[in-house]
């Protein structure tokens, strides 16, 4: 396990955004079920990042109302359709300036017309090319500090 998938993942009934992004630490907001891409995303950025997971995106709403997200993934794997659509209008209505990276379980045209109907700005399918979301994920720590 490296060092960066530790300390730094507040899980849903943990976070604290008061206490564990304060600062210049910006937080990124997962919504998946799978550990393998909290893995990726914790591999992919530095330590000044408070990661929160959650399962289940009611869970998430409050935290995209935080002003320190700055990232939000969203993998759409354990999401229903219209969930999807409910999540991704949550996310741009409350966290109006993060960076947002979809990950489709399945590809198709449709879903990806959706998810870019939302402007985010990284699409991808799994599985996942593994360097090129570390890649996508540096970027993005890069563009919003």
């Amino acid at each position: 396990m490296s060092r960066k998938s530790g300390p730094r993942l507040a899980l849903a009934s943990q976070a604290d955004p008061a206490g564990t992004t304060g600062g210049k630490r910006g937080a990124i907001a997962v919504f998946s079920r799978d550990e393998s891409v909290v893995q990726i995303i914790a591999e992919g950025v530095s330590d000044a990042w408070v990661i929160a997971k959650f399962a289940d995106p009611h869970d998430g709403h409050a935290f995209l109302l935080k002003p320190d997200v700055k990232m939000v993934v969203i993998d759409d794997e354990a999401l229903e359709e219209s969930t999807r659509a409910w999540l991704l209008d949550q996310v741009r209505k409350h966290a109006l300036h993060a960076l947002v990276a979809y990950i489709a379980a399945n590809h198709s045209p449709e879903t990806e017309r959706q998810a870019r109907a939302y402007s985010v700005q990284y699409y991808t399918s799994k599985p996942m090319d593994r360097e090129r979301t570390l890649r996508v994920l540096h970027s993005f720590e890069h563009a919003v500090h």
